[in-house]
């Protein structure tokens, strides 16, 4: 057990001020320290809300793509995807091609 002149000493010590600003210090830096963690952790939940956006958007991209190859694999896409490039007609068919009303000419 500590003597009284111990105890004197360690209570002097505690309660001087040395210690009480070595004891700030630490609590200042261990708020700076939880408040750099706080705003990163801030951060990285707004990158993930933004991720998880994004991959809404590449999903709903991904599964109108499958739908549209699917659609292109088709016999039917395959004929309309050459009726729209080729401008070709099947055997029996005419094309028509539209004109708008005759423009007049400035002269």
């Amino acid at each position: 057990m500590l003597s009284f002149q111990q105890k004197r000493l360690l209570r002097r010590v505690v309660a001087s001020r040395m210690m009480q600003v070595v004891l700030i210090l630490i609590l200042v830096l261990a708020g700076y320290s939880a408040y750099g963690r706080y705003s990163i952790a801030m951060e990285m939940a707004n990158r993930q809300e933004t991720v998880a956006h994004e991959l809404a958007e590449l999903e709903e991209r991904r599964a109108s793509l499958v739908e549209e190859v699917s659609y292109i694999t088709s016999e039917r896409g395959i004929e309309a995807e050459m009726r729209r490039q080729f401008d070709v007609a099947r055997e029996g068919e005419q094309v028509v091609i539209i004109i708008d009303e005759a423009v007049e000419i400035a002269e």
